[in-house]
């Protein structure tokens, strides 16, 4: 009955992008992945839109989805997923829109494990800790903020049943890394630590979940512990919920089985967390009217309890809102996520006060239709200004096509400062071997 329940699941957690399901944690198979077109067909649409920023190489659409961001050191670090060799790569960036690395730095340097998907980064005090879906586990490097790197490939954990979503947080001492561990029984979120060198503190997984399905995780650090959350299918199968658990720095579990974050009619997915300095603010897809999705949040205070049990309304406008990101600064989160009330996606925001408050709450528009779709937003915040990054494509209903990483910085009083918009994946070369 569970293995069923966990099939059943598998196809309900497939991500809708462009109107196409496309697996959360399945491999892109070569003869799924085109090769790039030509250099006139691949770069004419973005070339039309976006002017060439100085002596940078032409923009290229080498990325798949969407990317992450962090912020230390006096510089951003956007990853994505790539179809050149290695499948993980990055660039830093400079607060004023100046781009340190133009053709993208590959970070899975590991000579056999040459594959990654579903990149995250977190800061550490130090360096960048990029961590990834290997196929065969989660693997992860180092990257100093002034470009020294990146490290060795190190392996979290090695286990074909570790597939999908990989969140981290970390604090001074250490990184918390989260995955969903799958079994013939259903799926579990685990967890573990890694020290500064990229060793593993922990001698087995840290489960959080008594779930029969579980995904999706993410992570934030509150200087104390940790608060991990997922999608959880306690509330059913077709409609699950939106639960966490706290992590202490030494490994302790304090919510063994989890407790309730976003629990409403319909399904609820896709969290994304961040420390406020007060409260953790917690948000997510919902789908609790029964007939498109929206953006909703939640806080909750470091001793587990939710301040909004039903749920802030971030954005509840007509069409999908989907895949939310989140960052905090100086009393205010800025929210954002993929938006379809116009009809192509697009990317738009809302700010969230510590009170629970929505400033915008009819959002804001942040990417700027530069191509058809732009979609899968992340956001962080540093030097006094949110970096949105954000993928795009000139290619209507076709997800497994490569696309270009872009991306706008935004103010607090919501200025958009990036017209046209910054441009992260660029190369020389106009062909590529595709993973």
């Amino acid at each position: 009955m569970r293995q069923a329940m966990r099939a059943r699941f598998a196809g309900l957690w497939s991500g809708v992008v462009f109107g196409v399901l496309v697996s959360a944690c399945g491999p892109v198979s070569e003869d799924m992945a085109p090769e790039w077109k030509s250099e006139e067909e691949a770069v004419s649409t973005v070339e039309a839109a976006l002017t060439r920023h100085g002596p940078l190489p032409e923009p290229r659409p080498t990325a798949l989805l969407g990317p992450k961001v962090a912020y230390g050191g006096g510089k951003y670090l956007v990853v994505w997923q790539d179809v050149r060799d290695g499948g993980i790569y990055g660039a830093r960036m400079k607060p004023d829109g100046t781009l340190l690395d133009p053709e993208g730095l590959r970070l899975n340097t590991h000579p056999e494990r040459d594959f990654g998907r579903n990149p995250n980064v977190a800061y550490d005090g130090k360096d960048f800790v990029v961590v990834w879906d290997s196929a065969d586990g989660v693997d992860g490097t180092r990257l100093a903020p002034d470009g020294a790197g990146p490290g060795p490939v190190f392996t979290v954990i090695s286990s074909g049943e570790v597939a999908g979503d990989v969140g981290i947080a970390c604090s001074r001492k250490l990184c918390l890394v989260t995955f969903a561990v799958s079994s013939d029984e259903g799926s579990d979120i685990g967890g573990l630590r890694i020290g500064p060198d990229g060793s593993r503190l922990d001698e087995f997984v840290l489960f959080m979940s008594e779930s029969v399905v579980t995904g999706e995780p993410a992570v934030a650090w509150n200087g104390k512990e940790f608060l991990v959350v997922w999608t959880d299918s306690s509330g059913g199968v077709d409609t699950p919920d939106i639960f966490g658990a706290r992590v202490k720095e030494d490994g302790t579990v304090l919510d063994r089985d989890g407790f309730p974050i976003g629990v409403a009619s319909g399904a609820q997915r896709t969290p994304a967390v961040v420390w406020t300095g007060r409260r953790f603010l917690v948000v997510w897809g919902d789908m609790r009217n029964g007939t498109d999705w929206d953006i909703y949040g939640a806080r909750v205070r470091s001793d587990r309890r939710v301040d909004d049990p039903m749920g802030i309304p971030i954005s509840t406008a007509s069409g999908d809102q989907r895949f939310p990101g989140v960052a905090h600064h100086n009393w205010k989160s800025l929210a954002v996520w993929d938006d379809t009330r116009a009809g192509p996606h697009r990317v738009w925001g809302a700010r969230v006060e510590e009170d629970g408050d929505v400033r915008d709450p009819g959002g804001f528009a942040i990417s700027g239709g530069e191509l058809l779709n732009e979609f899968r937003p992340a956001v962080a915040y540093g030097n006094n200004q949110f970096l949105v990054p954000y993928g795009a494509s000139s290619v209507a209903d076709d997800p497994f096509t490569p696309n270009f990483i872009l991306g706008r910085r935004v103010k607090h009083d919501t200025r958009v400062l990036d017209t046209p918009a910054l441009v992260f994946t660029r190369s020389t070369s106009t062909t590529t071997a595709t993973k």
